[in-house]
Parts: structure tokens; sequence; C-alpha cells
């Protein structure tokens, strides 16, 4: 074997391919470095070496970034490799009407069998089952469900553009269709002046047009409204440096963890979706016609709690009117689920990792309405203040009340432990600050290993390494700040001292006898939380379904 393809073939062996895909995720979802992502993804070597479920996941990466030719590629590997794998069927079906449409091709792909995959009385994919054997033997399956299925997946798919109508409704006698001239690097909505139909909604999710809504109806009253997060003009086009991109990725999954608790704990829960351009809309569903008024001032209580704590992202509530004027129309908001025209991006909801517009759709069954009452509560003088958490966030704040404090009160410590619940990978600088702060903790060992026990790079010795150096005093404010890279204000402590640093949240807080821990068990409670974390690090070599 020559020694530049030994050397490829090793390279590969040793790569995570999970975290290949995450990170090639964020890279397009945030529209960075699409010349090197399209190469990546481009890649056959990397993608033949995937699982199914990753290579489909692959192929879905492709398509939101523009590359449908891969996307096709990919999805005709699998479907030549793996025949029994039905979503690669669906998904390639799906991308070759739209190609169709557009090109004027056949959209119909050939099963290894040489058996032409039909589509369904309005173009939908239909059965795959005379076409993709059913079973791994290759059996095919019983011509009773061959023959029923078509009309099942009709009846399926009536079902999910009824439900995407019912839950995104805006002003029901018009709605708008989105134009992009790409050379300008412009875009906007011209007005149809007719109700949305299921036809429409259907063009819509296949990425042929793409279509918004006007969100007031005629009387000033809404039935759902929208926390827009765009990206900050400063780092939409100019490539980002070390810093600013570390920040930008801390500070996106602090604004989706942070504002999506934040408005469950008030009662109004959120669908969440990547909206194809250059940001995240957080999605509020009423259970009856709210006026505007009243949604958007409960929602601007939401931006105000989080707005000071962000400075990638500037948050806007839609819409933007507490009632109509003249004969204007309003604010719009583009639909999810569809292709962004300017950016050629898919939207999608973050809820879940299955991109496919069937799963999206089956999403929409789990939206939990808003009662006007709710609305009501928070802005009421009484409750404005009140914070009501989730159980599990109540249960975690229970065992560890030291980062359930900090995280509330110190902004840097808040973005770091999100990271860390997210299972994402950590900065050198971020783990810095954890090991410089929360080392000074009685408890430094059990709450480090816990943040850090479900991170890709974890080492359960290497963490107790690294405590064990922890000398001096806790990081101040102003270091911590620098490493981050944060402009944010300082936080006001209620106590005045000449050395600001995080610790100063903490109640009765003295820096005399506070520091690390020593590895010896000296009472029960020590030996359960030893026996704690040991449970924990063996639960991640066990496989998914049984841990």
């Amino acid at each position: 074997m020559k020694p530049a393809v030994a050397e490829e073939n090793a390279t590969q062996r040793s790569v995570d391919y999970a975290l290949l895909l995450r990170q090639l995720e964020q890279k397009v979802i945030l529209g960075r470095e699409p010349e090197k992502v399209a190469g990546v993804l481009a890649r056959a070597s990397i993608w033949r070496r995937l699982a199914p479920e990753q290579a489909l996941q692959w192929a879905r990466l492709a398509q939101t970034a523009g590359l449908p030719e891969v996307s096709l590629e990919v999805l005709g590997w699998l479907n030549e490799q793996h025949p029994d794998f039905q979503p690669a069927w669906q998904q390639r079906v799906e991308l070759l009407e739209v190609l169709g449409a557009d090109r004027g091709a056949n959209p119909h792909p050939v099963s290894p069998h040489g058996e032409t995959v039909e589509s369904g009385p309005t173009g939908d994919p239909p059965s795959l089952g005379s076409a993709v054997p059913a079973a791994a033997g290759g059996d095919s399956a019983p011509w009773e469900s061959a023959v029923a299925e078509p009309f099942l997946q009709l009846r399926r798919q009536d079902e999910g553009l009824e439900l995407f109508l019912r839950t995104f409704r805006g002003r029901e006698d018009c709605f708008a269709r989105q134009w992009a001239d790409k050379k300008a690097g412009t875009q906007g909505y011209v007005p149809v002046r007719r109700p949305l139909e299921a036809a429409d909604v259907l063009d819509h999710l296949r990425g042929l047009k793409t279509y918004g809504i006007y969100l007031l109806q005629q009387d000033s009253h809404v039935r759902l409204a929208v926390i827009d997060a765009d990206l900050a003009p400063r780092l939409r086009d100019a490539p980002l440096k070390g810093p600013d991109r570390d920040l930008l990725q801390r500070e996106k999954n602090y604004l989706l963890k942070r504002l999506t608790e934040l408005s469950s704990r008030h009662g109004l829960p959120a669908l969440v979706e990547f909206s194809g351009g250059k940001g995240f809309h957080f999605w509020y569903f009423f259970a009856e016609p709210v006026a505007a008024a009243t949604a958007r001032a409960a929602l601007q209580q939401l931006v105000k709690t989080i707005a000071g704590d962000l400075s990638c992202f500037n948050l806007e509530v839609f819409p933007k009117q507490d009632r109509l004027d003249g004969k204007g129309l309003g604010n719009l908001v583009k639909l999810p689920l569809g292709l962004h025209r300017l950016s050629g991006r898919q939207s999608f909801f973050l809820h879940l990792k299955d991109r496919s517009s069937a799963a999206q759709l089956e999403l929409l069954k789990s939206v939990r309405w808003i009662p006007k009452a709710a609305l009501d509560k928070l802005l009421s003088p009484a409750d404005a203040a009140r914070v009501v958490e989730h159980p599990r966030r109540q249960q975690w704040s229970g065992e560890f009340p030291e980062l359930a404090l900090l995280s509330e009160r110190c902004l840097a410590l808040a973005q770091i432990i999100a990271v860390c619940q997210q299972a994402r990978t950590l900065s050198l600088r971020e783990e810095k600050i954890l090991f410089g702060v929360l080392g000074f903790l009685p408890r430094a060992r059990t709450l480090l290993h816990h943040l850090l026990q479900h991170l890709p790079e974890y080492n359960a010795h290497l963490v107790d390494y690294r405590l064990s150096r922890v000398r001096g005093s806790p990081l101040g404010c102003r270091r911590i700040h620098g490493l981050l890279n944060l402009s944010t204000d300082y936080c006001a402590f209620a106590a005045a001292s000449s050395y600001a640093h995080p610790l100063l949240h903490m109640p009765n807080w003295t820096a005399a006898g506070d520091g690390p821990k020593a590895e010896r068990i000296v009472n029960l409670r020590d030996a359960l939380a030893e026996l704690q974390e040991a449970i924990a690090q063996v639960r991640r070599f066990l496989p998914p379904h049984e841990r």
C-alpha cells in the first residue's frame, strides 16, 4: 500500500464521525466556510464509511448546503448498499421530485431490482414496498400492503398539510411569496391575495416556492407570535477569527437553552426553528386569538430578560405592531420547513435530528397551545418577577445548587455550563474558567465531573489532575471577560469587593479554607458521590437503549 493511501486510511479510522456531522451541521446552519464545507461533504471516501443513519444525515446536510448532486450520490449509494433502509428511498424520491420540477427530469429512481419507484396521485412518494425489500432476507411486502401503501401515504400527507395549516395561522385572506436576487444579494416578499391552501404548503415543503404569513388578522388579533433571533450584522459576512467564532458558538448554545427554558418557566413553550437564513425563530402558539398588543408585551418581557446577555444576536418580536393602520398588511414571517430563496438553505425545527418533512410535520402534533391566562399572568405586576422552574430543572437545582445559582447570576459561567449540558466541545479557555472558578468550591470535584462527564474529550483522571493543580484565587471577572471576548457589563455584587469574581455570588462565600478538596473520602456523603460518578462513567460505554 502506498504511504499516502495508508496515511489517509489511518486518518479516516481515527475520525469521530458523529462529532464531524455535528460540526458540519453547525457550519451549514451558520453559513460559515461554505467552500470548505462543500469540499468535505463531497468526499466519498468519508461518507462511504458512515452507518446508514449517518449517511442519510450527510445527504440531508448536503441538500441543505445547496449541494443536491452530492445528496443524490449519497442517497444512491445508500439505496445500493442498504436496499432495506427505506428512509433513504423516501428522501431520494422527495429530492428528485424537487429537482425534476426544476429541471424537467424524471423524478422516479430505479431500485436495485430494476423497478421504478412511482409517485402517488399528488406527487408524494408512495409505497416503496414493491420496489424495496421489506425484510433483511429480501422478501417483498405482502401485495395487500403494496396496494394500500400509496393511499395511506396520501392520507398521511393530507393530514400533515392540514395540521400545518391549522398550526401556522395568520391573516386568512392573504399570504406572501418570497423572491430573491442572488446576484444582487437581495430578497423580499410579494403579497398573494387569497387564502393559503394545502397545495401551497406542499410546494413550500418541497422547496419549489417559499411562502410567509402576515401575523395580524384584520381585527389586530394574532394566533401566534415569534421571537426572531438574527445574527448581528457585524458577524454575517466577514470571516470570524478564533475568539469571535468561539463566542458565537457559545452564545448560540446559551440563547437556545436559556430562552427555551425561560419561556417554559412562564408557561409559554416555544417551538424553535433554524430559519434557513441568519438565525432562529421561536414560535409561540395561542389557544385562542389574542390582541397583538398583549402578545407583543409578553414576549418583550422575555426578550428584556435575555437581550442584555447577547452580543452576537439581535432579538426582535413579531408582529412589530400592536394594531393594523390604514390598508397595510403588517409584518410577516417566513413559514418554517421551507427553502430560504437567498441562502439556499432549508429551515427545520431543532427539537429532533430527523430533518425529513414527514418527521418535522409529525412534530407539530406535540405543539403546546398557550392560554391567554399565561400571557396575562406574565404581564401582571405581582408575577412579573416570579420564576417557575421546570421539574427537571428543579431536580438539577436541588442536586447542584452551586451550578444553578452561578448559571442564573453569571453570564460567562451560564454560557459554559450550557455548552457542557449539550455535550459539546469546550475550548481551552472555557475549561480554564471552569477550573479557575468551580475549583475553589467545597464540592469542586463533584461539580466538575458532573459537567464534564458527557463531553467527547472527557478524561476522569485528567480532570482530577487539573483540579489538584488549582492554586491561588478564583479567576476574576475582568480576566474571564477577556478570555471569552465578552463585551457585556460586569456583574454587580451586593457586597463591595476590591477583587470581583463569580464566587462572590455565592452566599456566605469566604476565601479561607475553600480550596479544592483532597481525593480522600472522609464521610459517607463523599463515598456516595464517588459511587454516583463511577456509575455515570460506566453508563457512557453502554448502548443508548441500555443506559
